[in-house]
């Protein structure tokens, strides 16, 4: 007998992403491709204490069924940082938690899309992102970005073509490491404002500027038609799985009661243990750390790549984030730098995917996973697949 999958199922984009992940876990294999935060930088006696102290101090309550809408300590932390430090209005109300920030775009999706609807993404934009809306069935039309963040007229014509939503990630961005100007913000925001779109801002990486936050939220500027997203997966821990929204109040109970129905709850556990955890933590001093060494780990990324890629390849300089953009010559295809990698021991992304389209001379780095010693095989190895795939060392020039 065959079977088949339901139009919603069939329609959910490839994941490149996942397929990476387990290339780069093979014995020996090093990774310069998956989004993962540096691991040693996990606060594990600091986590650990907290998880105890919950346990301890209130298992049975924070061991049963919780609020839909997520742990509300934590929710009155999120909504003071939003007044105190992201420059809009929030109270707990419009802050719901979720099970990392994939539960949210998947939630909007739900909210806002039906199928055929138009959805404005960046070009390039984040494929996890892009698969999870994808399942909704949108006709996805791009956006190109650059250093200094999207082609305004061109999310402009796409809104008064009846865009639904348009997803954005303003400061260093994935996979570019792109971060919008002032102006493009404001730009973007007046676009936004009154119009029958509604804008995903995506601050997965706004922490983590290397001078500090890249420049002022949308959401301040237009907060009836903005989502603000969030999430401690680059902060605090991946496994915990804490994402975050903060939404407009006209939407706060469709958006609870749609949530209840997929997942009844997000996990009150480990959103109680972060609660905990920040409520002792020094939260300034530790986002300096992360971005301290970042910071320091992309200067070491980007000088080795100048002595090692710079006849074969350029690249963008990072503010912030874990990500560098490389780019290969007009006309290569840079899958084959990804494929002849891949076979000598180092897993890369290839920036086609993240696309619209264009983008084949484009791949994805990270810097922020790998140690020194990976850092310096791994360039070895990726100068040696662009010698083979730059045309100008077949022709003999």
């Amino acid at each position: 007998m065959t079977r088949s999958f339901s139009v919603q199922a069939g329609g959910i984009l490839d994941s490149f992403i996942m397929q990476l992940a387990e290339e780069g876990s093979k014995p020996g294999m090093i990774s310069f491709a998956t989004g993962l935060p540096d691991s040693s930088l996990f606060d594990l006696e600091g986590l650990a204490g907290s998880a105890r102290e919950i346990v301890l101090r209130s298992g049975k309550e924070i061991l049963q069924y919780g609020s839909t809408a997520g742990y509300y300590p934590l929710r009155e932390r999120l909504a003071g940082y939003c007044r105190r430090k992201l420059g809009f209005d929030a109270s707990p109300e419009n802050i719901i938690l979720t099970n990392g920030s994939q539960e949210c775009f998947d939630l909007v999706g739900r909210l806002f899309l039906n199928r055929g609807d138009l959805m404005a993404v960046e070009n390039p934009g984040y494929l996890g992102a892009k698969q999870c809306f994808s399942a909704y069935g949108p006709r996805f039309k791009g956006v190109d970005i650059g250093p200094g963040g999207i082609d305004v007229p061109g999310l402009e014509a796409l809104v008064k073509e009846g865009a639904a939503l348009f997803y954005s990630i303003p400061n260093h961005q994935n996979p570019s490491g792109y971060s919008y100007s002032d102006q493009v913000r404001r730009e973007t925001a007046s676009i936004i404002s009154g119009s029958d779109c509604v804008l995903v801002e995506d601050d997965a990486y706004g922490e983590l500027g290397f001078s500090g936050r890249a420049g002022r939220t949308m959401k301040s500027m237009a907060p009836d038609n903005i989502i603000f997203t969030g999430s401690f997966s680059k902060i605090l821990s991946p496994a915990m799985r804490i994402g975050w929204m903060a939404v407009p109040g006209w939407m706060a109970g469709q958006a609870v009661k749609t949530l209840e129905a997929s997942s009844l709850q997000p996990g009150t556990l480990c959103q109680a243990i972060a609660e905990d955890y920040l409520s002792k933590t020094d939260y300034g001093a530790y986002v300096r750390r992360l971005r301290k060494v970042y910071r320091g780990k992309m200067e070491i990324f980007t000088d080795l790549m100048e002595d090692y890629l710079k006849d074969y390849v350029t690249w963008n300089i990072p503010d912030g984030g874990m990500f560098i953009w490389m780019k290969s010559p007009e006309g290569t295809d840079a899958m084959r730098i990804y494929r002849s990698c891949i076979e000598k021991g180092l897993a890369v992304m290839p920036g086609e995917p993240f696309h619209i389209s264009g983008g084949k001379n484009t791949i994805r780095l990270n810097f922020a996973t790998p140690s020194e010693e990976q850092m310096r095989a791994g360039m070895k190895i990726l100068r040696s697949a662009c010698q083979e795939s730059d045309p100008r060392a077949k022709s003999g020039l």
